[in-house]
């Protein structure tokens, strides 16, 4: 476990914390991560929690302890947006889904990262914020000061054991691959907009529909649903290097192990 030094200026001082962060869990079970809010005015502690197959995001106000999220966000480990990847810096990212505000919220979490003991590293920077309602909005932000970032990835993985299909939490239409649907389609190098082609959350997708994902120019997908002028697609994510359709997933909801998503059908050149 990498505990992140705190300067004695921190708001967690006022919190009753020592010299070096130390993680106050308040929404049970181990806690992963935790950081306090960058704005001046008003601080918000941000606390992810581990607790059998799901995570746990809280934020409540350090003032007062008045809470953020009437209840906290879960993140079921079996079914949400999943992203790990490392090298002199581990980025990630977590899924979640608020049912008040009925958007998604996504976690991410930049930690330096030693390679070789696969461990966090003892200097380097660290940042925490959280984004919604579009997954890749570097608008709409909430971050943290980075030396209140607090992190213990350990206690991802006991929840990750089992993971299963992640499909579910991509799409909020119901996915169907059928002979006449299915197909592979190349992204054209028509350009959606600058960070590429947004992957939607429903085939009729307005101003506040989540955004899953961004794909690239030349990239190339799977069909397997059509609706109007946007077309589902499955996306290999966790680490697939292809999505496997099988003749007996035809005809029947479509369940991963990609992950899906619909796409203008604009963006998309069929090649097969």
């Amino acid at each position: 476990m990498h505990r992140f030094p705190l300067s004695v200026a921190t708001v967690f001082m006022v919190v009753g914390w020592s010299n070096a962060a130390t993680a106050q869990s308040v929404c049970g079970g181990t806690v992963l991560f935790q950081c306090a809010t960058d704005s001046a005015d008003f601080r918000e502690q941000i606390t992810v929690c581990a607790r059998d197959r799901s995570y746990a995001l809280t934020r409540h106000a350090l003032s007062s302890d008045d809470k953020y999220y009437d209840a906290p966000l879960i993140a079921d480990a079996n079914t949400t947006w999943f992203r790990w990847s490392e090298d002199d810096q581990v980025q990630l990212e977590i899924g979640f889904w608020s049912t008040d505000l009925a958007e998604p919220v996504t976690l991410h979490m930049e930690l330096p990262w030693d390679d070789m003991t696969e461990t966090v590293a003892e200097t380097g920077s660290s940042a925490m914020w959280l984004q919604s309602p579009h997954w890749r909005d570097r608008v709409d932000q909430t971050t943290c000061a980075s030396e209140t970032v607090y992190a213990d990835p350990e206690g991802l993985w006991a929840a990750q054991h089992a993971r299963g299909p992640i499909a579910a939490f991509f799409s909020q239409d119901e996915i169907i691959p059928r002979v006449d649907t299915v197909g592979m389609a190349r992204v054209t190098d028509m350009e959606a907009t600058a960070e590429g082609v947004p992957v939607y959350a429903s085939a009729r997708p307005g101003a506040a529909t989540p955004i899953w994902w961004m794909l690239q120019p030349g990239e190339t997908v799977d069909i397997i649903d059509l609706a109007n002028e946007f077309i589902a697609v499955a996306i290999p994510t966790n680490g697939l290097t292809g999505c496997f359709l099988r003749p007996e997933d035809l005809g029947r909801p479509y369940t991963g192990p990609c992950a899906t998503g619909w796409v203008d059908g604009a963006y998309l050149q069929r090649t097969q």
